[in-house]
């Protein structure tokens, strides 16, 4: 297999010698990418002929970064919950198109990424935000080499930017007592109560049904999640199948339970009006509550306890997922325990999630045991008075 270099109009070609076509006869040409300088093409040709020798050459694609991205995005589309697919739009479309999109699929390089990991985007997102986008772009490659577009991915020689892991607040037990003493007449009280009381994430309050609560044998079994559909919601599995879980409630929370549970019937009995969804938390119509409803009232609770008391602590409503989990630890629950609740895929989740937590736990644990590993006591010295 033979190449030479070409001209035609001002670019220059790499034209490769092909077998002749074994029907006519004729000789056949591959002519590739325009090259500005007769130098650039001279000095790809060895690895062009290389690569068709071996099998391996791949068409350089005329494709932009930008068009890669979107296609690899649609085609997302049909493969991933829909909450989900938003979050990648938001990534693709306000923060890597805009910045790569024009670039040559053939031309990026690992520079590219890595301008735009540490220079462009650090001061705009989380660094949590940029390893997503990278994930994004690492799969869109992938993809883009397994179709013949590109011969290698380029994204897998960026190192990504480090940054501390992102701290949450929570309420000790006195604060959160204050909290759900004003949340108390609130009409989405229980809401607040379960993810103070079991760890339930958001959704999974929001998808919790009557019937996956037993009051007899006081447990909650979580067994779908509240997610966001194109038009209006849907309810889906759960975050993992770790998530899928019976949770042991508190007395104080089956007691609430039954209260509510027995408001909800007057409700339908008495309201015309009243659609009744099946779910432990709804609407006052009987419909499936939105997470932005819940929220409104989360924060207005928030503010009037804050507006009387400046130094109370400002928290996410996912913090209380957090608090109720920072809480048990300090109580001493095992983390085992603690990750049954939450619905975490490992104890090593759990164990990294509240590591900041467990050292404090060290001291008490010692005491229980005793003033040596073998659990014996040293005698406290008799004080002796003097007159």
């Amino acid at each position: 297999m033979r190449g030479h270099i070409a001209k035609k109009g001002n670019k220059y070609y790499i034209v490769i010698d092909l077998d002749r076509d074994e029907v006519t006869g004729k000789r056949k040409q591959k002519w590739l990418s325009g090259y500005d300088r007769k130098r650039d093409a001279e000095k790809a040709l060895p690895n062009v002929l290389s690569d068709f020798m071996k099998g391996t050459f791949v068409e350089p694609s005329k494709k932009t970064f930008g068009e890669i991205m979107k296609s690899w995005l649609e085609d997302k589309k049909t493969s991933v919950k829909h909450g989900t697919w938003k979050s990648y739009e938001w990534l693709v479309n306000s923060h890597i198109i805009p910045n790569l999109g024009n670039v040559q699929v053939t031309k990026l390089k690992p520079q590219h990424l890595h301008d735009l990991y540490h220079k462009t985007l650090i001061d705009k997102l989380s660094v949590g935000s940029i390893k997503k986008a990278h994930v994004l772009i690492l799969d869109a490659l992938n993809r883009a080499v397994i179709w013949g577009m590109i011969s290698q991915n380029v994204a897998q020689y960026v190192d990504l930017p480090q940054g501390k892991k992102k701290k949450f607040e929570v309420w000790n037990e006195d604060q959160l007592r204050v909290f759900l003493d004003a949340a108390s007449k609130d009409q989405y009280y229980m809401a607040f109560e379960l993810a103070a009381s079991t760890g339930m994430r958001q959704s999974e309050i929001l998808a919790l049904r009557r019937v996956d609560v037993d009051l007899q044998t006081k447990t909650a079994s979580v067994r779908q999640a509240y997610t966001l559909a194109e038009v209006g919601h849907d309810f889906d599995d759960t975050k993992n199948d770790s998530s899928v879980r019976s949770i042991a409630l508190f007395v104080d929370t089956v007691k609430l339970l039954e209260s509510h549970f027995r408001h909800q019937d007057r409700e339908r009995e008495t309201n015309p009006l009243y659609n009744d969804s099946g779910l432990v938390i709804q609407t006052s119509v009987g419909t499936p509550l939105g997470p932005r409803n819940l929220m409104r009232h989360f924060y207005r609770i928030m503010e009037a306890i804050v507006k009387d008391d400046s130094d109370f602590p400002k928290i996410r409503f996912h913090d209380l997922r957090h608090t109720h989990a920072t809480l048990l630890l300090k109580a001493g629950i095992h983390p085992k325990i603690v990750q049954e609740r939450l619905g975490h895929s490992s104890i090593n989740v759990t164990l990294d999630t509240y590591s900041h937590v467990l050292p404090n736990l060290q001291e008490s644990v010692l005491k229980n045991i005793g003033d040596s590993i073998t659990g014996t006591r040293i005698p406290t010295p008799k004080t002796t008075l003097i007159d």
